[in-house]
């Protein structure tokens, strides 16, 4: 099994995807310096946060983890090498296991950078540090941030084995990004999966802020795809073309 984890590292080292994770903090941390350099209120560490958390919750995580989910899932149909990836003495179900657990890193990073640099951005604009109520109160929120987003990687690797290219799985995350500006307006927020992490970390509809629902709603996110991809993989015929 390590020898399965320590393959796919090597694969995601050589990958020029790496780029997407830097892409993919950046971007963010622009738009909230181009935000908070316009603002004419106060600077206040919780907003500039705040502001991260929103662009990433809505914009970046879900079209940007998709991407990541599917290439890594997909990338050896692409590439016509899954004979030889399956060939080894290992069952399909510890194949998937490890791209599940190479995934763990990969996305982690795109958070925690993303995080790292809205801190260091603060400092444009302020030298005093933030309180350590607000620090460890945001850090939790980026910390749940990983766990709900990463909780929706198993739909995205299902449709990359399904179609085996990663393009649907991009097209997937889009399409979240896209339906998640509609739904989250609604009263529908917390039984969509890419919607409700909003209103678990920013709470942008108090009223309708079910803990239930939405845990709900994004557990069968997580479950079912995780069985279907249990169960496609091991019987399909898989071959590279």
């Amino acid at each position: 099994m390590l020898n399965l984890i320590a393959c796919e590292w090597l694969k995601w080292r050589r990958s020029r995807m790496l780029w997407m994770i830097l892409l993919g903090a950046l971007l963010p941390i622009a738009l909230v310096f181009l935000i908070q350099l316009n603002s004419s209120e106060p600077f206040d560490w919780k907003a500039l946060f705040t502001n991260n958390l929103f662009i990433m919750t809505m914009l970046m995580c879900p079209a940007l983890f998709a991407l990541l989910t599917g290439y890594l899932f997909a990338r050896e149909f692409q590439e016509r090498t899954v004979n030889n990836l399956l060939t080894g003495p290992y069952s399909r179900n510890k194949v998937m296991t490890a791209k599940f657990l190479i995934a763990l890193p990969v996305l982690f990073s795109v958070v925690l950078l993303a995080f790292l640099l809205t801190f260091g951005i603060g400092f444009f604009f302020t030298s005093k540090l933030p309180t350590s109520d607000v620090l460890f109160g945001i850090m939790g929120k980026y910390g749940l941030l990983f766990i709900l987003e990463y909780a929706l990687v198993p739909l995205s690797a299902a449709v990359a084995l399904l179609w085996r290219s990663y393009i649907p799985a991009m097209g997937l995350g889009v399409f979240a990004v896209v339906s998640i500006i509609t739904i989250m307006q609604s009263k529908f927020i917390m039984y969509y999966p890419w919607s409700a992490p909003l209103n678990f970390i920013l709470n942008v509809s108090p009223d309708l802020n079910s803990v239930t629902i939405g845990a709900t709603s994004i557990g069968a996110a997580f479950l079912i795809p995780l069985v279907f991809i249990a169960v496609y993989f091991r019987r399909s015929d898989v071959h590279s073309g």
